[in-house]
């Protein structure tokens, strides 16, 4: 079974904690965006939030979970993510079905983020 992940911050190819999702990812990631609200909570991470009615996007980037490990990555991506996010599932704009962390702590203090992208931030 295929699974994907949506990455939109910090765990996104390139970025600070990539090394952490890299060897679970095989194939080629690609941009891809998911409808919703991105924020950057100021602690240097972001958090998003998915509602299938917004015109708004978070742009990051698809990845494939390799098969034969993609229920260890996952966990151990729960991990990670810890008791701010919770794996969700959203479609993308592409149309892929894919696993991805949705924030659900408070957002009070958090920023949002024009044009939903992370590395766009400053």
């Amino acid at each position: 079974m295929t699974v994907r992940l949506f990455v939109y911050g910090t765990l996104a190819p390139g970025d600070e904690a990539w090394p952490v999702l890299e060897p679970w990812v095989v194939g080629e990631p690609f941009a891809d965006a998911a409808a919703g609200c991105l924020y950057d909570t100021g602690r240097g991470y972001p958090a998003a939030t998915f509602q299938h009615n917004r015109r708004s996007l978070v742009h990051g980037t698809v990845v494939t979970l390799d098969p034969a490990r993609a229920s260890l990555a996952l966990d151990t991506l729960d991990r990670y993510e810890g008791d701010e996010y919770e794996r969700v599932s959203v479609r993308t704009e592409s149309g892929v079905e894919a696993a991805t962390y949705v924030w659900i702590a408070s957002l009070t203090g958090c920023r949002l983020v024009p044009g939903g992208r992370w590395r766009d931030r400053r």
